[in-house]
């Protein structure tokens, strides 16, 4: 994912709080910080699954056996997207 689409989100979700009247300017502090937390978590939980998508792939590139597999059925394992966005 993007840098730009990254902080797209985070921006997103401190707007999204600042729209939404609140009693006093503590409380807005916290749900903007609040925000900023949850978006940071779901950017890590997708990396964690991305990173967990490549060790697989990695995985299944070693166990080729070279007498049965060529480079581009390695390379077809690596292309494949088959990670959650």
């Amino acid at each position: 994912m993007k840098k730009e689409h990254l902080y797209h989100q985070i921006a997103h979700a401190c707007l999204q709080v600042l729209k939404t009247p609140k009693a006093d300017n503590k409380a807005q502090i916290k749900a903007v910080y609040d925000s900023i937390d949850q978006a940071f978590m779901n950017q890590s939980a997708l990396l964690s699954s991305e990173l967990e998508d490549c060790k697989n792939k990695l995985q299944l590139i070693v166990e080729l056996n070279d007498a049965e597999h060529s480079l581009q059925d390695a390379k077809d394992i690596a292309a494949q997207n088959s990670a959650k966005h």
